[in-house]
């Protein structure tokens, strides 16, 4: 009988062990749905973050785009004005020195378009390496929680002799998961200010190897000027805006004068003068050069011939 009730007494606390076995896996569905909240908390302000990122990028080459476009239209400017210069010189010139200026400024236009791709080429090295940099920091930090093990608590222990020692390990990573990364969001942003600095940084750069750029066509620009000058005997075109061809507006009507009348002298018509006709009026049509256009005056007055 007392073997019979040991053996009873053992089978009961083999049940109880045995329960307390399956209350581990009770304990371990609990955890999952915190790590499945916690990952989606932290891969929605991570990818928010890079979301943020790529606006710094656009942003950035919105800005790269325009200074391009800027010094580029300068440069075009000054090739224009320059070869106008050449271009309304007396015909009484040395042809083949004009030529020469000629030359020279679409050498150096040529120069111009190779120091701007020196300076993008500079720009896209160090941009390529700044987003390298932001990813791997982001990465870093979503890793960082992505990789959080709710298993490790079964490393060294033994689900049938100490399975309340796992369910407490389990209840502690479940207070931890619990626990929002507040601080998460905090520090990504200034991750992302970080790389807009140092973006910043970069253009700063593009802006003043542009300079350098502009600075040397001027320079180059202003020489072809003395040269014309000096070597091929020329003169500047004065920059005259006001001078020019008179257009009438066809639908403004025409000024008249009032008649006068004395007691003396009767009135007499003058003889009407014939209107000339279309044909008359209109001299062949010379299009301006295509440079013109980028001229910020409008062409000047012709200048007249002169010996020199």
């Amino acid at each position: 009988m007392k073997v019979i009730l040991a053996f009873c007494a053992f089978l009961g606390l083999t049940a109880a062990q045995r329960e307390d076995s399956l209350n581990v896996i009770s304990s371990l569905r609990q955890v999952q749905p915190a790590y499945r909240d916690l990952q989606n908390f932290v891969v929605a302000v991570v990818s928010n973050a890079k979301i943020n990122s790529s606006d710094v990028i656009f942003a950035f080459h919105e800005q790269i785009s325009s200074s391009k476009e800027s010094f580029l239209r300068s440069a075009i400017g000054k090739e224009a004005s320059t070869l106008y210069q050449i271009n309304g010189q007396n015909q009484n010139l040395d042809a083949s020195c004009l030529n020469l200026l000629r030359s020279s400024i679409e050498v150096n236009i040529n120069l111009a378009g190779v120091s701007f791709s020196n300076c993008i080429t500079a720009v896209d090295g160090r941009l390529n390496t700044e987003i390298s940099q932001i990813y791997r920091e982001l990465e870093l930090n979503e890793t960082s929680f992505v990789n959080i093990s709710i298993y490790d608590v079964f490393r060294g222990q033994n689900i049938f002799m100490n399975p309340q020692v796992i369910t407490e390990l389990l209840q502690a990573k479940l207070a931890q998961l619990q626990q929002s990364p507040t601080g998460l969001v905090a520090e990504l942003s200034q991750l992302v200010d970080g790389f807009r600095g140092r973006l910043d940084l970069v253009r700063a750069a593009y802006g003043q190897c542009l300079n350098a750029n502009d600075q040397l066509l001027q320079t180059a620009v202003n020489t072809v000027l003395v040269q014309l000058q000096q070597i091929c005997q020329g003169a500047l075109i004065p920059d005259v805006t006001t001078v020019g061809p008179t257009t009438v507006d066809p639908e403004t009507p025409e000024l008249t004068t009032p008649e006068l009348t004395t007691t003396q002298v009767p009135e007499t018509t003058p003889p009407s003068t014939p209107e000339l006709t279309a044909a008359q009026t209109d001299g062949p049509t010379v299009e301006p050069p295509a440079y013109i256009n980028f001229l910020p005056n409008g062409p000047p007055a012709v200048q007249p011939d002169s010996d020199f």
